[in-house]
């Protein structure tokens, strides 16, 4: 019988696992979820309150596989990219993002990606292959690790990767993650970003998970947006905004809309008023974010006034903008960066 890893089993399924097959007392699934996910062992025999022989059965039935050693890059800004090495030599980063009253974790959905936006550094790796389950959900144990006493409050899936391309692992750890019984977060702290991926979205309605949206948008026209975001080519902006017309949002409940500004591309005051126009009808606000240059980029940073004119122009017509900062570019852990080739290569 294939090993299912026990981290990404579903207290529900581990009570009918541990009743059913292994001949267990229910409460005995609420031990053992506590062992996993605030003790954070690595190994059965550390699980001190289970007997010897339950602990044979969980070895025999589950996985349970040491969680990777980090690889810490510290940015002058307190940001913290974090790089461990997958069981199969990949590498995936995520990124510990502290302030005053927040400790934020941006998670990877997979390694690499295949969507090639033109403005994203980890395109420049190509698609390697998805995430499981159990590597995303490492992923928030070896970084609370790093982070030690202070709780990661909230969760980003705005790594690398498209979360919903990955959707059955996708979801599968969204559920442990926001399990009392599991990790407990609250579906207000955990928020999914994708580059518009209608088929994922309309799926990820029907799981009424509760969880914050945002949309990688960074342009209002469907000529400029596929230039810059191929995956606009298969779900254009009428496509994706009637589906997300229709997506279920709690009454205060707002989709977030991302926009990387680049200098001299889709800040003209043309560009605002398409955008506003798109966003007409929908509960949303926006998050302008100015493009973090990389090496081999033919795009440049538009400057802070562009920013704030282009931000000003949103607000005058009504709609909630805010300019969201970039925290640790200096170690290529700003948004659109992550992928770093010195990481990759050092272990290929």
């Amino acid at each position: 019988m294939t090993k299912t890893p026990i981290r990404t089993t579903l207290p529900s399924e581990l009570e009918n696992i541990l009743v059913d097959e292994l001949g267990e007392k229910k409460f005995r699934a609420a031990q053992i979820l506590r062992w996993l996910f605030v003790d954070r062992v690595e190994s059965w025999d550390e699980m001190t309150n289970i007997s010897k022989g339950l602990r044979t059965k969980l070895a025999e039935r589950f996985e349970l596989p040491p969680l990777p050693a980090p690889r810490e890059h510290l940015a002058n800004d307190g940001t913290n990219k974090i790089a461990f090495d997958l069981c199969d030599g990949s590498v995936v980063e995520s990124v510990l993002i502290p302030t005053e009253d927040r400790l934020t974790l941006c998670v990877s959905s997979q390694v690499g990606c295949k969507f090639n936006c033109a403005f994203c550094r980890t395109a420049t790796l190509g698609f390697l292959r998805s995430l499981s389950a159990d590597e995303i959900i490492q992923q928030v144990l070896v970084a609370q690790k790093v982070a030690e006493e202070r709780r990661i409050t909230n969760l980003v899936f705005m790594g690398m990767g498209e979360p919903l391309d990955n959707y059955d692992n996708l979801v599968r750890a969204l559920r442990i993650l926001l399990d009392p019984r599991a990790f407990d977060y609250s579906r207000r702290k955990i928020t999914l970003s994708s580059v518009g991926h209608v088929p994922g979205l309309k799926a990820l309605a029907r799981e009424n998970l509760g969880i914050n949206l945002a949309i990688s948008l960074h342009a209002a026209s469907d000529e400029l947006r596929s230039q810059i975001m191929p995956a606009n080519r298969i779900w254009g902006l009428d496509e994706l905004f009637d589906t997300l017309k229709s997506f279920p949002l709690d009454q205060r409940q707002r989709i977030t809309f991302e926009y990387i500004i680049i200098k001299g591309l889709n800040h003209s005051p043309h560009d605002a008023n398409l955008l506003v126009k798109r966003l007409h009808g929908i509960p949303s606000k926006v998050n302008l974010i100015g493009f973090n240059a990389f090496a081999g980029c033919k795009f440049q940073s538009p400057s802070e006034a562009e920013m704030l004119e282009f931000q000003e122009r949103l607000l005058s017509k009504g709609l909630s903008t805010t300019i969201r900062l970039s925290r640790g570019d200096d170690e290529l852990a700003a948004c659109g960066q992550l992928g770093h080739r010195g990481d990759i290569d050092a272990n290929h």
